[in-house]
């Protein structure tokens, strides 16, 4: 794996939980797949590809009201991270829904 070739990748994901009434980390958020704002848990995942393979590098469950940062803030930490593990990358790609 050559971390100086290749690209990191973004996602922002919404686990649905239409369901859950007392479940840990279950907030309202976003979610690009139903165009609204439904009941979940936000997965924040950095993934490494090289056109081949897919590796995930890092990720945060987003809890704002405890954890306290953004998601954008959540993301830069993680690509600071990578940084630190080595990753010298041109490009990051990230993956983001689409609101109406």
């Amino acid at each position: 794996m050559d971390l100086r070739k290749g690209l990191l990748i973004l996602d922002d994901t919404t686990l649905d939980k239409p369901y859950a009434q007392k479940m840990a980390l279950v907030t309202h958020h976003w979610s690009g797949k139903h165009q609204q704002v439904v009941q979940g848990i936000a997965l924040l995942t950095l993934l490494w590809t090289e056109g081949q393979s897919l590796i995930p590098c890092d990720f945060r469950v987003y809890d704002k009201p405890k954890g306290g940062k953004t998601k954008n803030e959540n993301f830069q930490d993680m690509l600071q991270k990578a940084k630190d593990r080595g990753f010298a990358l041109e490009y990051v790609l990230w993956i983001v829904g689409i609101r109406p």
